[in-house]
């Protein structure tokens, strides 16, 4: 078969499971998540850490699922 190597000792290796559901893909991503970081630290009322979280969904890949419960939420 083309393409396919029957050799023994040939593994496909997979990449290691992401430890975050965040995706850091540049330097200004790395940067919003050290101050999300920072921020959340101190966050004290309800308020705040609910931006905080709504704030980290917005690096995840499914972004809009969050928001559109943050928005659902404020319209109540």
């Amino acid at each position: 078969m083309r393409g396919c190597d029957s050799r023994p000792g040939l593994n496909m290796k997979f990449p290691p499971k992401p430890k975050t559901p965040y995706l850091l893909y540049n330097a200004q991503d790395k940067r919003i998540f050290r101050k999300l970081a920072t921020l959340s630290k101190t966050a004290t009322s309800p308020d705040e850490k609910r931006l905080v979280r709504f704030l980290y969904s917005q690096l995840e890949s499914d972004w809009r699922t969050p928001l559109e419960s943050f928005i659902n939420k404020l319209l109540k």
